[in-house]
C-alpha cells in the first residue's frame, strides 16, 4: 500500500503540471510572433493589419534605407519582437507601400500601431522625439 500510495502520488503531481500547462496554453493571447516580420508591399501591409485577431497589436515600421535612425529602430524592434511575442511587429520601406508619396524622407522613421485593423496611435519622424 506504501508503494502504491507515493505512486499514486507521482501520478497525480504529473496529471496537475499536465493540467497547468494545458490551462497557461489555453489562455495565452492569441499567436505568439517573436520576429519582425519584413512586408514587401501594400498588399502584404494591409494583410499583416486586417488579417490578424482583433485582440493582438500590430507595430508597423515604416523606413527607408539611409535614413537616419531607421536600422537602430530595425534593431531595436527585432529585440522587443522577440521579447513581446504576443505583439506582431513588421517593417515596410516606405516606397513598397504604394503609398510612398505620404511618407517623405522627413516623417521617417515612423511607426503605425493597430488593433483589430484600426489605426491605433502613431508615431511620426522619431529621431526628432527620441534623437
Amino acid at each position: 500500500l506504501i508503494n502504491d500510495e507515493k505512486e499514486d502520488e507521482s501520478c497525480l503531481r504529473q496529471y496537475r503540471k499536465r493540467c497547468m500547462q494545458d490551462m497557461r496554453e489555453r489562455l495565452s493571447f492569441g499567436p505568439k510572433y517573436g520576429i519582425l516580420f519584413e512586408l514587401r508591399n501594400g498588399e502584404e501591409f494591409l494583410e499583416a493589419v486586417e488579417k490578424e485577431r482583433k485582440t493582438t497589436t500590430v507595430i508597423v515600421h515604416i523606413f527607408e534605407d539611409g535614413i537616419k535612425g531607421c536600422e537602430a529602430l530595425n534593431t531595436s524592434l527585432t529585440c522587443l519582437a522577440a521579447e513581446y511575442s504576443t505583439v506582431k511587429f513588421c517593417k515596410i520601406k516606405a516606397s513598397d507601400t504604394g503609398a510612398g508619396d505620404r511618407f517623405s524622407t522627413d516623417v521617417l522613421p515612423t511607426l503605425l500601431v493597430y488593433r483589430g485593423g484600426e489605426l491605433v496611435s502613431n508615431f511620426i519622424s522619431l529621431t526628432e522625439q527620441f534623437n
